[in-house]
């Protein structure tokens, strides 16, 4: 009888949470508790476990630059992209000069929970794991980041290359195709 009550008690807590907006406790993780804006020990994050049918536009942003220096020197774009869930995601990158032309167009599989960055051209400051259009001078140009689910978060800045510090502008990245019930 026991079993049985516990069965029907986690039915029935799994039907009203998620009928009220809460987290399916089949798609979530749970948090350590251990950094600054995480959940307490044990509860649960939400984590939308829907995919898009194809590599989907979820940021762009203006004001990308590049002077075409060589690595580790000049002025590059660097981008940061996080996947948020547990398995292989695509990402795709794509960056115009401002007439329009096509600076970079690359797409890679990121691991899961893993965050991906890639810069216009290798930087002192980060270790990149893609070079979008080393020795390319972009000035000024813009960014979409497309991904096979919205579980991507993504930052963009602008950096002196050859800083071991990053010393630059944040870009303003835009978010398409949020999550269901946030805001960014």
């Amino acid at each position: 009888m026991t079993k049985y009550r516990s069965l029907l008690g986690g039915a029935v807590a799994l039907a009203v949470g998620t009928a009220l907006g809460g987290v399916d406790p089949t798609h979530a993780e749970l948090g350590t508790g251990g950094e600054a804006g995480q959940a307490p020990k044990g509860q649960a994050i939400a984590v939308d476990p829907r995919a898009f049918p194809a590599l989907t536009l979820i940021y762009s942003a203006s004001g990308v630059l590049d002077n075409g220096g060589a690595s580790g020197t000049g002025v590059a774009t660097t981008i940061m992209c996080t996947n948020w869930t547990g398995a292989s995601q695509a990402i795709r990158f794509l960056i115009r000069r401002y007439s329009g032309l096509t600076a970079a167009n690359a797409t890679s599989n990121i691991p899961g929970l893993y965050t991906y960055t890639v810069s216009t051209h290798n930087t002192v400051a980060f270790f990149e794991d893609t070079q979008l259009s080393p020795g390319t001078s972009i000035d000024p140009g813009s960014l979409r980041i497309f991904a096979t689910t919205p579980n991507v978060s993504c930052t963009a800045m602008v950096i002196d290359a050859g800083a071991a510090a990053p010393h630059g502008i944040d870009l303003h990245l835009v978010r398409h195709n949020v999550w269901p019930n946030t805001q960014e």
